[in-house]
């Protein structure tokens, strides 16, 4: 395995498909009987510099399918919110039952703890909101 990383930014970024016939001399490579699979995917920083996938068509779907699965799961924003939301119906649980025993000094508290957690709650809606 080669520890040479090649960078560049998604937003640049360059694919293209090619069947095995035209796989070589599209993509150049030293040897066209490397190619030994029906397509070829490349991924391409602005430079031209990536990496190329050879494969079925199934294999390459499976593939891109798999890593699209994984940045949505990994960055998936909602995660932030949902537990923000449960820290707010915690706090406003035990509130509850500070207002019922007549504890204001943990009202008190509990109100300005409230306070953060919306604060937390707004950010992570707006998080949400401007990636989904």
């Amino acid at each position: 395995m080669s520890d040479h990383t090649e960078w560049g930014h998604a937003g640049d970024a360059l694919y293209t498909l090619h069947p095995r016939e035209r796989a070589a001399e599209e993509l150049r490579a030293d040897n066209a009987d490397e190619i030994t699979c029906p397509y070829v995917v490349g991924l391409w920083n602005q430079t031209g510099d990536g990496l190329a996938l050879q494969g079925t068509r199934r294999e390459l779907l499976t593939y891109l399918r798999l890593v699209i699965e994984h940045v949505e799961r990994e960055t998936d924003p909602r995660g932030e919110l949902d537990q923000a939301l449960r820290q707010l119906y915690t706090l406003r649980s035990e509130r509850s039952a500070a207002l019922e025993a007549g504890d204001h000094a943990a009202v008190t508290r509990l109100d300005e703890q409230e306070v953060s957690v919306l604060d937390d709650v707004a950010y992570a809606a707006e998080i949400v909101n401007d990636q989904l």
